[in-house]
């Protein structure tokens, strides 16, 4: 997978592969800058709200709220390029399908969330020189998280992510019959381990999150109806105490920020916390293995989390080694019938103690 600027036209393909494409350098780090900014500021300063569903004039849209006409219309026609607004070739503009599924309140995609998130990754990448340098990252939940109204925003940000993935992920995860509690290491909002427990019945799931996700994620599972089946309990998975009796304990999206130490005593405790023959299921994005052509959406996601923590992604590879290591048995990739992103993988073990 690749990001990079596609002509229209045949001129701009002479373009392309002429004296501009010398300038690719510049163009790289100018474009896509003002491309995302446009998308974020599109969402902070209103305007797809201020469009809907409708067809208006940058002028509408400006007077509306309060903005200079001509910095919007500019924006707007930046924004059509990048496939978030239509124009109809004379003065007025409306959404696209995808700004319509995704970007407004009552969107049934709704990413509104991570619009909002997108500010606090901006200024986390102010970090980017000294985390590449040294190999340590931002610390993103200590450092770039420190208030409860930015746990509120990254807490809604993963939750507009698992909206669309948990009801493809939960039917993969393996429950034995009769399971009553599992685990959800790092869950936050908890939506992954509730549509697991309602998949199997009368199971109920208990949150494993740090305190500042935890008192932003009972709001969230209160919203979405699902406390009924989900519990909260504050606690640092790498040091507290995960309990035992659990059925299944669930790792999603969490291996990413630890080191490979980390998530290799991890596993050990997670299998302690399990019952006879329970279950330790992780989901995660795969990073790409050395020997394969490289992917800019696994590789730069994979950065991303080195940025973020110090850390990276791992494969399914490393998740198969640190579960032999801990004494699970009947370890499995588990076939994913759809996936959200490129590199989505599931593992499972079982505890034969």
């Amino acid at each position: 997978m690749k990001y990079q600027l596609t002509a229209e036209n045949e001129t701009e393909e002479k373009m392309l592969k002429g004296e501009f494409a010398a300038f690719k350098p510049v163009i790289d780090v100018v474009l896509p800058l003002i491309q995302t900014r446009s998308i974020m500021a599109a969402h902070r300063l209103g305007i797809f709200k201020a469009i809907g569903t409708r067809n208006c004039t940058a002028d509408q849209i400006a007077s509306e709220l309060s903005l200079d006409p001509k910095g919007t219309e500019l924006m707007l026609r930046v924004l059509i390029s990048a496939g978030y607004v239509n124009w109809d070739g004379k003065q007025y503009y409306s959404l696209t399908e995808l700004t319509r599924n995704t970007l407004l309140p009552d969107s049934p995609a709704s990413l509104t969330g991570q619009m909002d998130y997108a500010y606090i990754r901006w200024t986390l990448l102010d970090s980017f020189e000294e985390a590449i340098k040294t190999g340590k990252g931002t610390e993103l939940h200590r450092k770039h998280l420190g208030t409860p109204e930015k746990w509120a925003i990254y807490q809604q940000a993963m939750l507009d992510i698992a909206r669309s993935v948990a009801p493809k992920i939960a039917p993969a995860v393996p429950v034995r019959s009769n399971a009553r509690l599992m685990l959800d290491i790092g869950g936050g909002h908890g939506l992954y381990g509730a549509m697991i427990c309602r998949l199997h019945p009368p199971m109920r799931s208990v949150v494993l999150d740090l305190p500042g996700a935890v008192e932003q994620s009972r709001k969230l599972a209160l919203q979405c109806g699902i406390d009924d089946v989900v519990s909260f309990q504050p606690g640092d998975a790498l040091k507290d105490d995960l309990g035992t009796g659990y059925d299944l304990v669930y790792i999603g999206g969490v291996i990413h920020h630890f080191s490979e130490e980390q998530n290799q005593e991890l596993f050990r405790r997670s299998r302690h916390a399990l019952t006879a023959n329970g279950t330790l299921a992780v989901f995660d994005t795969s990073s790409s293995e050395i020997s394969e052509t490289p992917d800019l959406f696994k590789d730069a996601v994979s950065l991303l989390f080195h940025i973020n923590t110090g850390t990276q992604s791992y494969t399914p590879s490393d998740c198969i080694r640190w579960m032999k290591s801990a004494g699970f048995t009947h370890i499995t990739e588990v076939e994913l019938e759809s996936k959200s992103a490129p590199g989505d993988f599931m593992v499972t073990g079982e505890n034969g103690k």
